[in-house]
């Protein structure tokens, strides 16, 4: 890895949270996704940290394997975060659908709105919460959701349209 890559990272510790600042790195390559994983990965084994957070300040474009990788530390129990996220970032579908607010400009990595409910339960959740039926945060009714099928199914035959028939 070239010495030039090295600097473009940076970590402090703030509390028990380990954080990762990407100094310029406005898009990231291959090099910078996994030159990031590496320093996580140390941060994590050697270092010893069960909380890690990304200072994002400077990003304009992530790409997908870098939710994936947090995700994987999120399910094995870390806590994880990521910081001042620019707002296309923010519109970023992973990002909407992973990250609740903490704060003025933390945001944690959580799938706890969904964890316990079904897949459909989960599609129809995150339907909502896109088309502002719902605000983050808010708990899936299961009553609602069924009623909301019915409707749909209702709509369906009016319109014509029959699936599966």
């Amino acid at each position: 890895m070239s010495t030039r890559k090295k600097q473009r990272l940076s970590c402090r510790v703030d509390g028990q949270t380990a954080i990762v600042c990407l100094d310029d790195m406005e898009i990231w390559d291959g090099a910078d996704l996994a030159l990031l994983r590496d320093v996580l990965n140390r941060l994590i084994q050697q270092d010893g940290f069960r909380s890690l957070g990304v200072d994002l300040t400077s990003v304009k474009y992530i790409p997908s394997g870098f939710f994936g990788m947090l995700f994987e530390w999120y399910e094995s129990g870390l806590e994880i975060a990521v910081f001042r996220p620019q707002e296309n970032v923010r519109q970023m579908l992973w990002f909407r659908m992973f990250f609740a607010q903490e704060g003025l400009d933390r945001f944690v990595l959580t799938d706890a709105d969904v964890r316990n409910n079904s897949p459909s339960e989960q599609i129809e959740y995150h339907r909502r919460a896109f088309t502002g039926e719902l605000l983050v945060g808010d708990l899936l009714d299961t009553d609602d959701l069924d009623a909301d099928l019915e409707a749909d199914a209702d709509a369906d035959v009016r319109d014509g349209f029959l699936i599966g028939g």
